[in-house]
C-alpha cells in the first residue's frame, strides 16, 4: 500500500511542477507590482504541492497584514514550500536556480529574486532587489544563514540582506520551521544540505507519509533607529531561543 501511494504522490508531483504553461498562463504576466490576485495564486500553487507531498502543517502565531521582510531557519527544499504556502510571498535564492531543468522555469514565472554570489556586488544587488519588492508593498523570504544547516544547528546570520529593511523601513517576520518526529527535533528524511542529491531527497520525502511542519510567527520586528547587525542579532536570538525551547 506504501509503495501505491508513493507512486500516486509521484506521479502528481511530477505533474504538478512540469504543467508550467499552465502556472504561467494563470498567473500571468508578472511585475514587481504584483497584483494580490497573482500573489495568491502562486501561494495556492506552493499549497498544492505540500498537499500533494503529503504534509501535515501546523501555524503557531498570527500571519499578520502589511509587507515585510520575513526570515527564517533553513534545513531542507521544503522550506521554500511551506513558507510559499502560508505567505504572500516571493524568495531569494542563488542564481543557479534559475537554470535548472524545469525548477527554473518555475521561479523565473513567479518573479523570484537571485543572487550571483560569484560577483563582488551579488549582496548589494541583492539588498536592492528585496528594496525595490518591499517598496511595492511585496513580501520577501530570505534565509539569512545563507545555506541550508540541514536542521542540527542555526547557523549564525549574514547581517548584509538586513540592509533592505533600514532602506524601506519595514519590518521583520521572525520564523520558525520545525519537522517533529517521535522523539527527534527533526524528521530523518527531511535534512537536505549541499552536496545532497535533490532528486533523491525528494525521493526519500515523496516516499513518507508522516512529515509534520510547525510553523511559529513570532512578532514582529521593528527596525526604526537600529542598524542591520542588531537587526541580525534580534532576529537570530527569537529563533534561536525558539528552536531551543521547542527542542526535545
Amino acid at each position: 500500500m506504501k509503495i501505491i501511494n508513493f507512486f500516486t504522490k509521484l506521479f502528481r508531483f511530477i505533474s504538478h511542477i512540469t504543467n508550467t504553461k499552465k502556472i504561467i498562463s494563470d498567473i500571468g504576466e508578472f511585475n514587481i507590482c504584483a497584483s494580490e490576485n497573482q500573489s495568491e495564486k502562486i501561494r495556492l500553487w506552493f499549497e498544492k504541492i505540500s498537499k500533494i507531498i503529503g504534509i501535515k502543517i501546523k501555524i503557531k502565531g498570527q500571519i499578520k497584514s502589511g509587507n515585510y521582510l520575513i526570515i527564517s531557519n533553513h534545513s531542507s527544499w521544503l522550506d521554500i514550500i511551506i513558507l510559499g504556502s502560508t505567505f504572500k510571498t516571493t524568495f531569494l535564492s542563488k542564481i543557479e536556480v534559475s537554470s535548472w531543468p524545469i525548477i527554473g522555469r518555475i521561479t523565473r514565472a513567479v518573479d523570484m529574486l537571485f543572487i550571483d554570489r560569484g560577483k563582488k556586488n551579488a549582496a548589494s544587488v541583492a539588498v536592492d532587489g528585496i528594496s525595490r519588492f518591499l517598496s511595492n508593498n511585496r513580501n520577501v523570504t530570505i534565509f539569512p544563514e545563507g545555506t541550508s544547516s540541514g536542521g542540527k544547528k542555526l547557523l549564525k546570520f549574514k547581517p548584509r540582506l538586513f540592509a533592505s529593511c533600514i532602506d524601506t523601513n519595514s519590518p521583520v517576520q521572525c520564523v520558525i520551521i520545525r519537522y517533529p518526529h517521535k522523539d527527534k527535533n527533526i524528521h530523518p528524511s527531511v535534512p537536505f544540505v549541499r552536496g545532497n542529491s535533490l532528486f533523491l531527497n525528494i525521493l526519500k520525502v515523496l516516499f513518507q507519509d508522516d512529515i509534520a511542519a510547525e510553523i511559529t510567527i513570532s512578532e514582529l520586528v521593528f527596525t526604526d533607529n537600529k542598524d542591520r547587525r542588531s537587526i541580525s542579532n534580534e532576529c537570530y536570538e527569537i529563533i534561536k531561543k525558539n528552536l531551543e525551547e521547542n527542542a526535545n
